[in-house]
């Protein structure tokens, strides 16, 4: 899986699932959830060397692409492209989710939803200044 193909992030998020998955909100005891939610806290903190970016990244699209839509896993996989140096992509991303999933997907309660679409917002805004200065060199 090339992790650096936007079509591979883009297709991940967008693959067809069953109607009942589509809205299902991951259990807190599924394996693969409780080792992503519980490695991005690494993130920005002293272990954030011990943190395998790409691994949680790769288990994060398996899962969107085979067993839910749960915005809870799209903000931890939007942070990561975020914390490095792939904003745009994670734009689209989120862009394509609101499109696709906001009203049927996990969480169903909407001020809890609306409060994860804060906090990716408010990441975002964080990296303003080097998206800007990136923009016109052609780096990413």
């Amino acid at each position: 899986m090339d992790l650096h193909d936007p079509a591979v992030w883009i297709s991940h998020l967008l693959e067809n699932l069953p109607e009942d998955k589509l809205a299902s909100a991951l259990n807190d005891d599924d394996e693969e959830w409780e080792y992503i939610d519980g490695e991005i806290v690494k993130l920005g903190s002293l272990t954030h060397s011990q943190l395998d970016i790409p691994e949680l990244q790769r288990r994060g699209l398996a899962i969107l692409a085979s067993e839910s839509k749960d915005f809870r896993l799209l903000t931890h996989l939007l942070r990561t492209l975020q914390h490095t140096g792939d904003p745009l992509l994670a734009l689209r991303l989120l862009a394509l989710f609101v499109e696709h999933y906001w009203t049927v997907a996990a969480p169903q309660n909407m001020a809890h939803k609306k409060r994860f679409a804060a906090q990716v917002m408010k990441r975002f805004e964080a990296g303003i200044s080097g998206f800007a200065e990136n923009a016109g060199t052609g780096a990413t």
